[in-house]
């Protein structure tokens, strides 16, 4: 099981060539091992375009970065990849997780 807690909500997540992406929303947690998973990233307008992700003023865009993305984490967390190769990770895993088992 897992569930989501927002202990570093707000946080400004950055992509490694210096992008802000956006702000940290929620952390998923495996509630068995109590690993932090991955971060659920409220996107900037200018992020949600280049991830292809929807957004507009009523409803920003939002994605789960997994934690083996994340570089560190202090005021601001930082990533290991840019946001291109963000967005082919996000695309790898959402044809791999719609694959048929």
């Amino acid at each position: 099981m897992r569930f989501s807690e927002s202990v570093v909500q707000g946080r400004t997540v950055v992509a490694a060539d210096g992008q802000k992406l956006g702000t940290v929303e929620t952390l998923t947690i495996d509630d068995q091992s109590w690993k932090v998973e991955g971060l659920q990233v409220k996107l900037d307008s200018e992020s949600s375009d280049q991830l292809g992700v929807y957004w507009n003023y009523f409803h920003a865009g939002r994605v789960d970065v997994p934690t083996r993305l994340v570089h560190s984490v202090s005021d601001t967390v930082i990533l290991t990849v840019t946001v291109e190769e963000l967005h082919r990770v996000l695309v790898a895993e959402s044809e791999a997780a719609s694959a048929p088992a």
